[in-house]
């Protein structure tokens, strides 16, 4: 596999190495989002973008399906509703389908919701209960994290926190496969965590117990993985520049990636204050290239632009 010789140099790269790395330009936009007078806020989990460029954000908090303008209005708040989910108590991960539609994955319910961008339900996968499902289970997980699609609309699951796998579904939610296990060989995992899929619909996941990525083609055939980049908790593929965003969870970062693992730098450092960042759970990428990231303690999103 020489033709990923460079990702085997950047896994030497140590944290403090890192945050010498090229500092990006990026500034918090302040003032933004607005929400619902009457929200009471909740722990940011996840967000999502639109081909449309409007954002989705999936959070703990009295409405905990928000979809924002580019400038940060609220165009719909989805209110909590025990018939469906139990969002305020199980959010964790999102994605928007290439058809538009709006995947949840609830970790405490074990499930995973495929919604219409109106709030319709469409697909449930999972039982929507404590029930668990092991490694092997078809349709069943235990604490999944997140979900990614590829070009064709299947959706990858990454399962999770008690199982240690990825698991692939069809459009419709038909099972096809999964791959994964418990430990720190290629193709295992430890606590996988985040997962996206490039242009090419190679499937980047966060091992983030490991604190690695792994990178693996659409049948789970191991490609190649990387280290050094601190601990990757959720990963998304920004279609404008061909790169890799992650969060670095643990030390209150955003790094960008080339295809090839190479770190071309980041932003952001550990706290509170507007334009920090503290346990960055999620991220996505606006069509006009602002980044956008949710975090839990700080029970937040912010919008980042280039200065």
């Amino acid at each position: 596999m020489h033709t990923f010789t460079v990702l085997c140099l950047a896994s030497l790269i140590s944290v403090s190495a890192l945050f010498a790395q090229k500092e990006l330009p990026y500034r918090v936009v302040e003032g933004w989002p607005q929400f619902p007078a009457d929200y009471k806020p909740g722990a940011g989990m996840a967000t999502a973008v639109d081909a449309d460029g409007d954002i989705w954000y999936y959070n703990r908090g009295s409405y905990p399906v928000i979809e924002f303008s580019k400038d940060g209005k609220v165009l719909q708040a989805w209110p909590e509703d025990p018939k469906r989910t139990t969002h305020a108590t199980t959010a964790h991960g999102m994605a928007v389908g290439p058809d538009g539609s709006v995947w949840l994955v609830a970790r405490e319910a074990n499930s995973i919701w495929k919604f219409s961008p109106e709030g319709r339900n469409l697909l449930t996968i999972g039982s929507f209960s404590s029930r668990q499902g092991g490694n092997s289970s078809k349709y069943a997980f235990d604490r999944p994290a997140a979900v990614a699609h590829d070009s064709t609309g299947n959706a990858y699951v990454a399962d999770g926190y008690r199982n240690t796998r990825v698991a692939k579904y069809g459009p419709t939610g038909d099972y096809i496969t999964h791959w994964g296990g418990k430990g720190t060989a290629d193709g295992e995992f430890n606590l996988v965590h985040g997962v996206t899929v490039d242009a090419e619909d190679r499937v980047w996941v966060a091992d983030r117990g490991n604190k690695r990525i792994q990178v693996f083609d659409t049948d789970g055939r191991f490609l190649w993985k990387g280290d050094g980049y601190g601990t990757p908790w959720a990963l998304t593929y920004d279609t404008r520049e061909k790169v890799i965003w992650m969060c670095d969870g643990d030390n209150g970062r955003v790094l960008k990636l080339a295809l090839d693992g190479k770190v071309l730098g980041g932003f952001g450092s550990d706290g509170k204050a507007s334009g920090q960042l503290h346990q960055v759970h999620g991220i996505a990428v606006g069509t006009d290239g602002a980044i956008y990231v949710a975090e839990t303690v700080n029970q937040r999103i912010q919008k980042f632009v280039k200065r």
